[in-house]
């Protein structure tokens, strides 16, 4: 049965054995972090309505690059359920691994949403379902509480 996270305005179901930190839920942007038993992890970063998201997804690409160098960005928009969103595809090399990350983003009247997950390739073909499970709660949560009753 997957676990519930229900803070601040933001639901989303995820997987009962993945641990979660919330780094701050008072202060904009509010943050909450998914990690799974391996190297997987799902990070939701919520801005203001109105928040830009294209500088906050450049500044997050440009942190991964002084770490890691080198890295392959793809804009790609994708459709979750019936909501669709903007953002990167990335990969790039941490030793001698390859790291797929993703970035996604919506602007909502209450929100803007910004949410990454990252693993290594292998992991990372094994848990995309998750990844996209988990995103598709959300943005289902957050469209219906943004739609008129």
């Amino acid at each position: 049965m997957p676990a519930v996270y229900e803070n601040t305005g933001i639901r989303f179901l995820y997987p009962e054995n993945w641990s979660i930190t919330e780094e701050e839920i008072e202060e904009w942007p509010r943050n909450v972090t998914l990690q799974s038993p391996d190297t997987g992890f799902w990070s939701l970063q919520v801005f203001p309505p109105g928040h830009e998201p294209r500088p906050s997804v450049q500044e997050m690409i440009g942190s991964l690059r002084e770490i890691y160098g080198e890295i392959e960005v793809l804009p790609v928009k994708e459709t979750y359920g019936d909501t669709e969103t903007k953002g990167v595809d990335l990969a790039f090399f941490y030793l001698d691994l390859m790291i797929e990350s993703k970035i996604r983003t919506l602007r909502t009247p209450s929100s803007t949403l910004i949410w990454q997950y990252q693993a290594e390739s292998r992991e990372f073909d094994d848990l995309e379902a998750v990844f996209q499970a988990i995103s598709t709660s959300l943005l289902a949560t957050q469209v219906s509480l943004e739609s008129p009753r």
